[in-house]
């Protein structure tokens, strides 16, 4: 979903630029350095955005800098602009490369490289709606089962809606849910475990990038073995 030339994939694209120009250590590297790295940091920027094709912004606990995380909400709306969204978790994951020295940047380097494999990874491992279902039965095995005959889920036999509810209302749900009939599981529920696997696996992928900053920033460049 719009990671083409017009989409996210733009949008990610024009901020890294933004950003790597003003760093002093990237400009001084080969071009063909340069031009790994660029790319790179353009392939986890745009899964960072939209993991599993899941706009960011509509993500629950979604990585962002801009000002709704700082007002205390742990999700966005969906009226946040998002080349505003983008800039600000580009900046956020990335913005402690500008003071890089030439070796820092260089070992930074092999990081993306390396990260951007899992961006791979992710994608073609990636979350499908039966995914879901077997996360929400494995999750909530005393709500909910596998329907053999329909070969989605269903409320376990035996269980009272309103006992399941409250635990299941945990999920990051577009609204309120009320009952769990055979059609709110799969327009709510099965939805809701994608976008919650997507921030994982989003926030999992943010880690990586920043704890390899770190560990380059406190190395001065070095990546010991």
């Amino acid at each position: 979903m719009g990671r083409g030339a017009g989409g996210t994939g733009a949008v990610v694209r024009r901020e890294v630029r933004r950003l790597l120009e003003a760093t002093p250590a990237y400009r001084a590297l080969p071009p063909e350095t340069q031009r790994e790295l660029a790319e790179g940091m353009v392939r986890i920027g745009a899964y960072l955005a939209e993991p599993e094709g899941i706009r960011a912004q509509r993500l629950a606990g979604a990585i962002t800098t801009i000002p709704a995380q700082a007002a205390g909400r742990t999700s966005l709306p969906a009226k946040v602009d998002f080349p505003e969204f983008v800039a600000g978790l580009i900046q956020g994951v990335f913005q402690s490369i500008v003071d890089a020295s030439i070796q820092q940047m260089e070992a930074y380097g092999e990081l993306v490289k390396s990260v951007a494999q899992s961006v791979d990874e992710f994608t073609a491992s990636g979350i499908s709606d039966e995914g879901a279902r077997v996360w929400l039965a494995e999750t909530y095995p005393e709500c909910l089962e596998h329907d053999a005959h329909s070969g989605g889920l269903r409320l376990r036999p035996g269980v009272d809606c309103a006992e399941a509810l409250p635990r299941l209302r945990l999920l990051p749900l577009p609204g309120a849910l009320r009952k769990l009939g055979p059609e709110a599981i799969e327009k709510k529920l099965v939805p809701a475990a994608r976008r919650r696997l997507a921030t994982g696996r989003q926030r999992l992928l943010a880690s990586m990038v920043m704890m390899g900053i770190n560990r380059i920033v406190v190395t001065d460049g070095r990546i010991n073995a």
